[in-house]
């Protein structure tokens, strides 16, 4: 099946998804359970969202891992989809902003094409590295930022990153404090699509997973900004950065200063 196939059938399926969760009552969006030490919300939804992606993306008999199905987690990260049936869980069950519904396709350890679908404002975001990417249809592109002084820096605090003291706490701070401006929205995954878009200029997090990130990778490839973390993409959590072209150099100077990214 082409690229081309693959990226339709995925973002047919996030969309459909998104839709689907979007008419969930909310009494069907409740709580199902708590994760890592409690920081971590698992929805009803979430599950609704997995087994209808699962069951669109089927047709293409590719393997699939899910952030909500623990037996995929073992799989190879060869040719399959890296799917988040809903980034952004606790935004969505308190209404405190954005989630998204993403899905990747994965080959070699790389996500290579991305659909997300935006359950607030129903955006469509859709592209890959040789696929130059879109919003709705609409041609998108990183920004042209080329001073950490103007610069929107998009980051967060994920369930498994540690403030335990000798964590390095204080070296991301540092290197934070680079930006003009930081902002923290509780949706990696809607994170970096506001960079795909220019909306923000750079994206970096740590101790993130793959699926939270793997969709918007590639969207944000496919609309000119570069990965700079990791090399290479694992079930554990990951440092990822990424950045517009002319911000690549002062970021990464930043990022090895400030020593924020142990794994960059």
């Amino acid at each position: 099946m082409s690229r081309d196939a693959l990226l339709r059938i995925a973002e047919d399926a996030v969309r459909d998804s998104g839709r689907l969760i979007r008419s969930l009552s909310q009494a069907q969006r409740g709580v199902a359970t708590t994760e890592v030490g409690g920081r971590e919300v698992k929805l009803h939804a979430d599950r609704r969202a997995h087994d209808h992606l699962s069951e669109m993306l089927s047709r293409t008999g590719l393997p699939i891992l899910s952030e909500e199905d623990k037996a995929s987690h073992s799989t190879s990260l060869d040719a399959l989809w890296v799917i988040d049936p809903l980034d952004g869980s606790y935004n969505f069950t308190r209404g405190l902003g954005h989630s998204m519904v993403s899905c990747a396709y994965v080959e070699n350890g790389q996500p290579l094409l991305g659909a997300l679908f935006d359950v607030v404002t129903e955006a469509v975001y859709v592209g890959g590295v040789d696929h130059p990417s879109r919003m709705n249809g609409s041609p998108i592109r990183c920004s042209d930022a080329s001073s950490l002084s103007s610069a929107v820096l998009c980051t967060g605090f994920p369930a498994r990153f540690s403030f335990d003291a000798g964590s390095g706490t204080d070296s991301y701070f540092s290197f934070m404090s680079g930006f003009a401006k930081v902002r923290m929205l509780g949706s990696a995954a809607h994170s970096i699509c506001l960079v795909a878009q220019g909306a923000a200029d750079c994206y970096a997090e740590r101790s993130i997973m793959f699926w939270d990130v793997a969709a918007g990778i590639a969207v944000a490839q496919g609309a000119g900004a570069h990965l700079l973390a990791p090399d290479q993409f694992a079930l554990e959590p990951l440092s990822v950065i990424l950045a517009p072209p002319p911000l690549v150099e002062p970021v990464t100077q930043l990022a090895d200063h400030s020593r924020a990214f142990p794994r960059h």
